[in-house]
């Protein structure tokens, strides 16, 4: 783990999701925390060989590769933690990530592992839109809704931690359908960040940029051409089942994986929902089944 400052106290750790660190006289506000308490551990162990107190954490979301590693910060520093609405639910109960992913009943064992279920963090104080001020630096709390409901992102000194709103480009090449969970919300969004001019965009997943037009246009790319392949497969009623089938086929996608069936699953439902609100497909419940079509 390296730390890279992007501004004189302000940095992130590079990694599978790339950890903001705002720096306030030798004490800490993370952004996000990683998988789980290796994660939270490399963290502490990193900042605290350069002087630096871990303070405070802001998780942009809940899923758990963004909280994973709050159970054993906290416990070993203290950090308050501040999460937005709704997904401060789930970082306090981590089981609400598999029950909805499985519809809502007690998830299969499939969908109780680290990737899907973290530890329970507390969350301290509940995040809203707007400015406010953690461990003594003034920072604008940014909504960003649609991968996650009410996922936001961190702006401070014009650097913006903008969480999971755009996926890499080989993240969209590999995955094909990346996981989002208000469609009609992410677009929103991304259109929104496309029109900011700050000067760096810190991605969880991808290279910091300070220029995101080229990517959020991928990602609106993306969003569209979805939602016209499914309203394409949506000539002759479907369930959601077929429809998954017949996009993934399409796609060149294998679900082999349990866990990656329920995630596309959900992606798609969003898809649906949005089309549904849209007026494009309507719903059809003929002889105990739900299909959907293209609206008549």
């Amino acid at each position: 783990m390296e730390l890279e400052y992007v501004s004189e106290d302000v940095a992130y750790i590079p990694g599978a999701v790339n950890i903001g660190v705002i720096i306030d006289e030798g004490r800490a506000t993370l952004v996000d925390t990683g998988l789980d308490r290796d994660s939270g551990r490399k963290i502490r162990k990193l900042l605290e060989e350069r002087g630096i107190e871990v303070a405070a954490i802001i998780n942009t979301h809940s899923h758990a590769d963004h909280f994973g590693g709050n159970d054993y910060l906290v416990r070993n520093t203290g950090a308050t933690v501040y999460a937005p609405s709704v997904e401060s639910g789930i970082i306090q109960n981590p089981i609400l990530e598999p029950v909805y992913l499985f519809h809502g009943a007690a998830p299969i064992k499939n969908l109780r592992n680290k990737f899907v279920l973290a530890k329970p963090s507390p969350v301290h104080h509940v995040l809203t839109p707007g400015e406010t001020t953690i461990n003594g630096r003034t920072i604008e709390i940014v909504p960003l809704p649609g991968h996650s409901l009410n996922q936001v992102g961190v702006l401070v000194d014009d650097v913006l931690f903008c969480a999971d709103t755009v996926f890499s480009e080989r993240v969209i090449d590999k995955y094909r359908v990346p996981v989002v969970q208000d469609v009609g919300s992410h677009r929103d969004t991304l259109k929104a960040l496309k029109e900011t001019g700050h000067g760096l965009y810190v991605p969880s997943h991808t290279k910091p940029t300070d220029d995101i037009t080229g990517l959020v246009e991928r990602n609106l790319e993306t969003v569209e051409t979805i939602l016209a392949d499914v309203l394409r497969l949506l000539d002759e009623p479907k369930s959601t089942s077929e429809v998954q089938s017949e996009l993934c086929s399409s796609y060149g996608l294998d679900l082999d994986v349990v866990q990656q069936y329920y995630l596309i699953h959900t992606t798609l439902m969003a898809y649906l929902g949005c089309l549904y609100e849209e007026n494009s497909v309507e719903i059809r419940l003929e002889g105990n089944s739900l299909r959907w079509a293209k609206a008549r």
